[in-house]
């Protein structure tokens, strides 16, 4: 049996978030009047719902997206780097002295989006 585990993120403007993840990679996959599904070629995929108001202080969300290797998730920082991200945060690559390279992406609404990949792999 294989489990996938996903994250739902709110979101005040569905169509706002589904412009500012494609312009991070993913492609809206589904769509409804409160309900948004996107997702990369790689895999990753997030779903979000429509609230009316986010507070990111009480209500944001987040999630985290792994790689197997600190390769991948630098190449993916790299990209996200050269990108206009108005209204977003992101944060450089940290190597932790758990065994990971890191880095946060935090969306205008406020949804953390933390991204590593496994130090020597």
């Amino acid at each position: 049996m294989t489990v996938v585990t996903i994250p739902i993120l709110p979101s005040p403007d569905l169509d706002a978030t589904a412009r500012f993840y494609a312009t991070l990679g993913f492609t809206t996959q589904e769509r409804h009047p409160e309900y948004l599904l996107a997702s990369r070629p790689d895999g990753a995929e997030l779903h979000f719902y429509e609230q009316e108001k986010v507070d990111p202080k009480t209500d944001a969300g987040g999630c985290y997206l792994r790689f197997t290797s600190a390769t991948e998730a630098r190449s993916l920082h790299e990209t996200w780097s050269a990108l206009s991200l108005d209204g977003a945060r992101l944060d450089a690559p940290v190597e932790t002295d758990y065994g990971l390279l890191e880095f946060a992406l935090v969306d205008p609404h406020g949804n953390l989006v933390r991204v590593g990949g496994f130090l020597g792999h």
